[in-house]
């Protein structure tokens, strides 16, 4: 499938990913074939990105996605045996660019709207002149989404974690090792990635499901992890120390979802500021999980200003403080715990508690990593103007390529263009329109 924008959409697409609004509601399902009053309705509704189906989705050639370095098959005991001051380096082979499957295809040729008044001719015969440079028409720019992992792997951990975690029951922790092989699947994942900790990652805002944010926290934990270089041990244990940290939110009977926890009944608030203790409690006795893993899972939500629970304490571990931050963001952004917001409104968040909540360097490399403005998003310019991000430029999460739609008078732009804020410094996105 590829990502549109509504007003690249023809009739006769297939929506190839349910289209929801905010509150989630599903407005058009997968498998709907697109008619144009229905485009008309995206644009009221003020969606502005859509997931179609390609035709060449089934084609032979989309064998090439598949990597070529199978996930390692160490148990939790065997990682553990590795060097521990060894730093952790990728693999030796670069990937070809066909197995790039984090950034989604572009558009086939023959299927973008030629932006020229005059109709061209797909082929030059080879006895006509061939036109000026400025006369050929350019491909429409195409919508680029960069995550941290392939999408089919994501969804593997994901239901791995999710059937590792519901056959869990308090102080019963058989099978819960297995959730090692998942830790290790990340981990492998993000080490085939060609410059894996120099780009800048999309993120998406979603429900509270403490499965998929348990693989959100271990993602960018792990990438954080690699990017401050530390050693493949450490790396292990934060990954590992993610994917269990929240374990002990399936004991509680208290709601979090979309809850500001401070704002909770004191008992309430007393009871879910319990949930590391009851993680720790079911795995402290387990020998498969090092002790700084457990750690992590006690500590997550302690802070250096001493401000945190369930002790308050200001011995916080850097690597418990990579995750902290990580889940901190993830919180607030999928609404565990908190009510959720947008996310340059987390990422401000975050950078609010450098130094004080983190040690600064570690949510330096936070801010590198994540994109300000994740592809998709509508934001108004310092020149009243309104854009969709289109893609990210790496190294500058706050200055991505946007594809400008409105004019400073609230008239529609359907022409191309398109303001590189790399290039055009003058340029700065001043809010996020909703």
């Amino acid at each position: 499938m590829k990502l549109v924008t509504v007003e690249d959409l023809r009739e006769g697409d297939v929506i190839a990913s349910d289209v929801l609004l905010e509150d989630y509601t599903v407005v058009l399902s997968k498998g709907t074939i697109v008619k144009a009053p229905y485009i008309e309705k995206l644009r009221e509704l003020e969606i502005f990105t859509i997931y179609i189906e390609e035709p060449e989705e089934n084609a032979a050639p989309q064998a090439s996605v598949k990597k070529t370095v199978s996930p390692p098959q160490k148990s939790a005991g065997q990682a553990a045996k590795t060097t521990p001051n060894a730093p952790v380096s990728k693999p030796a082979a670069p990937k070809t660019p066909e197995q790039k499957a984090s950034v989604p295809p572009k558009a086939p040729e023959q299927k973008a709207p030629v932006p020229s008044k005059a109709a061209v001719s797909p082929k030059t015969p080879a006895a006509q002149t061939p036109k000026p440079a400025d006369a050929v028409p350019k491909r429409k720019l195409s919508i680029e989404k960069v995550t941290i992992l392939r999408d089919d792997v994501e969804e593997q951990v994901k239901n791995k974690i999710k059937d590792i975690l519901e056959m869990h029951i308090y102080q019963q922790t058989e099978g819960l090792e297995k959730i090692a092989d998942a830790a290790q699947s990340v981990i492998a994942d993000i080490l085939e990635e060609e410059e894996v900790v120099e780009k800048v990652y999309d993120v998406k805002e979603r429900s509270a499901d403490i499965y998929e944010h348990s693989l959100q926290v271990c993602t960018i934990a792990t990438l954080i992890s690699l990017k401050l270089g530390l050693t493949e041990k450490q790396v292990y244990d934060v990954s590992i120390a993610s994917l269990i940290h929240d374990l002990g939110l399936r004991y509680l009977v208290v709601r979090y979802e979309d809850q500001d926890i401070n704002l909770l009944p004191a008992r309430d608030q007393e009871e879910y500021k319990k949930h590391p203790i009851y993680a720790y409690t079911a795995i402290k006795n387990e020998t498969w999980l090092s002790d700084t893993a457990k750690e992590i899972v006690m500590n997550h939500h302690e802070r250096k200003d001493k401000s945190g629970y369930p002790l308050g304490t200001d011995l916080v571990s850097r690597m418990t403080q990579i995750v902290g931050v990580c889940d901190e963001f993830d919180e607030l952004i999928c609404g565990i715990g908190k009510s959720r917001v947008r996310v340059h409104e987390a990422i401000n968040n975050i950078r609010n508690y450098s130094g004080i909540w983190y040690d600064s360097d570690i949510v330096d490399a936070f801010l590198q990593l994540i994109a300000v403005y994740p592809f998709g998003s509508k934001v108004r310019t310092n020149r009243g103007e309104v854009g969709i991000v289109m893609r990210q430029n790496s190294h500058f999460p706050e200055r991505p390529v946007l594809r400008i739609i409105e004019d400073k008078y609230g008239q529609a732009i359907h022409a191309e263009l398109v303001v590189d804020l790399i290039k055009d410094t003058t340029v700065v996105i001043q809010e996020v329109i909703r």
